[in-house]
């Protein structure tokens, strides 16, 4: 006996129908003992649904019966399933360029969407509900559909001395997952936002409509860097999802001739979740205003982790970091000997070397050696995120005079020729307001 089973997925909130329209189809080939489940989708009123979106369907054993990709509003996809219990999920923007999405065999709800490698986030959505198949009627399956990150739209700094060679912010903690249950993980991650020149030679902007986050844990710090010094302030509200931000920022002096900064922003809620304000004072005079977020007055200790540098040592407000990255291949076979060659290389691979965080990056001195070697191990342990020493290489230094190169291993200083592939493992001296 053929009896159709129509199960229809709808998005509430604006977000993701999937119900009756006028391209609705019924898969009508339906095999006994089996049911039907048929998936229509379209977007409503202003709300856009992030297309594709991946559907997981999970019986009552956790087990994934059955995965499909709706392209676009128009996809009508039939997914055919024993009659019983499932928990259906979905993952709105499910774009694999952008993501790593589990496939039917290896499917869990717990299952990490993480980012390819390179990519950054898109506008990602989430959603679950379940639903019992049966024989005897009409189903209707109704999943709301939550963004599950925060926008960025735009950042502009203002009154920036005209020297200045880089202007970024930081926003941190923020998470650095999604599970496919729509749940976050992952409590050290942050996101740093490089801001562009204007033809005044002081203004320095963001804009995109294409600069997503995650939500941040807790009370975020933002950061904001100027070339090598940073202002840090910790913000008294999280950043949450489905919130626009639109942060403005002005650099100044004060009358005693210390930099201050003032930071305004506004965060534009998408239909569904209203508008909220927010605002920070940088600088000497935060503490006059209590209405505003408070500067941040911790600072980082020796033997901690800093924007994911190691911190080396710490003088008052200056903080000298050792980079989280390094890198062979700086100079060639033929610049062994050859000071002036290496210092050009070297150099000039400085200068170019993780602007997110410094734009004053140098070779570690003889004395940051010698204590770089006597830690390498807790160096090593504490850098989850970045990469590790090599006892057995050499690196990178500077006696005031030549750049020698040092063993981790031996603890010899000077000992090892410069080659090809002694590693480039530079620091950074910033300062903290």
């Amino acid at each position: 006996m053929n009896k159709n089973q129509l199960f229809t997925l709808t998005a509430m909130c604006g977000l993701l129908t999937l119900s009756s329209c006028s391209q609705e189809v019924i898969n009508e080939e339906l095999a006994m003992p089996n049911s039907n489940l048929t998936v229509i989708t379209r977007s409503t009123g202003d709300a856009k649904v992030a297309y594709p979106v991946r559907l997981y369907v999970f019986d009552s054993a956790n087990k994934c019966k059955a995965m499909q990709t709706l392209e676009s509003a128009e996809d009508v996809i039939g997914i055919r399933l024993v009659e019983g219990a499932y928990d259906v999920y979905a993952i709105g923007g499910a774009d694999e360029t952008r993501y790593v999405l589990p496939d039917i065999d290896n499917a869990s709800k717990t299952s990490v969407i993480s980012l390819q490698e390179g990519q950054t986030h898109g506008d990602l959505m989430a959603g679950h509900s379940t639903v019992t198949l049966s024989a005897d009627g009409s189903n209707s399956l109704t999943i709301g559909l939550e963004r599950k990150v925060l926008q960025v739209k735009s950042v502009v700094i203002k009154n920036v001395p005209e020297e200045a060679k880089a202007v970024s912010i930081k926003i941190a903690p923020i998470y650095e997952s999604m599970l496919l249950n729509g749940r976050y993980q992952g409590t050290n991650n942050n996101s740093t936002i490089t801001l562009t020149k204007q033809d005044d030679n002081t203004t320095w902007k963001m804009e995109s409509d294409a600069n997503f986050l995650f939500p941040s844990i807790d009370k975020p710090t933002i950061t904001v860097s100027i070339d090598n010094t940073s202002y840090s302030y910790t913000c008294e509200k999280e950043l949450t999802a489905n919130y626009r931000f639109n942060i403005e920022g002005n650099f100044n002096e004060s009358p005693t001739g210390a930099p201050e900064v003032t930071l305004t922003g506004t965060i534009t809620g998408a239909i569904w979740d209203g508008e909220k304000e927010i605002s920070f004072d940088f600088g000497d005079k935060a503490d006059d205003n209590d209405n505003n977020d408070k500067p941040s007055t911790d600072m980082p200790e020796a033997g901690s982790v800093y924007n994911g540098c190691y911190v080396l040592a710490v003088d008052g407000k200056n903080v000298t970091l050792l980079s989280p990255s390094q890198r062979q291949g700086i100079i060639d076979s033929d610049d062994i000997d050859n000071q002036e060659a290496i210092s050009t290389k070297v150099s000039e691979a400085l200068a170019a070397w993780e602007p997110n965080i410094s734009t004053s990056w140098r070779l570690m001195t003889k004395e940051e050696a010698i204590d770089i070697i006597k830690s390498n191990s807790t160096i090593n342990e504490k850098l989850d995120n970045g990469q590790k020493l090599i006892p057995s290489s050499a690196y990178f230094y500077s006696d005031g005079t030549s750049i020698l190169g040092s063993s981790l291993s031996s603890g010899q200083l000077g000992t090892m020729s410069c080659n090809s592939k002694t590693w480039l493992r530079p620091v950074t001296t910033i300062t903290i307001q």
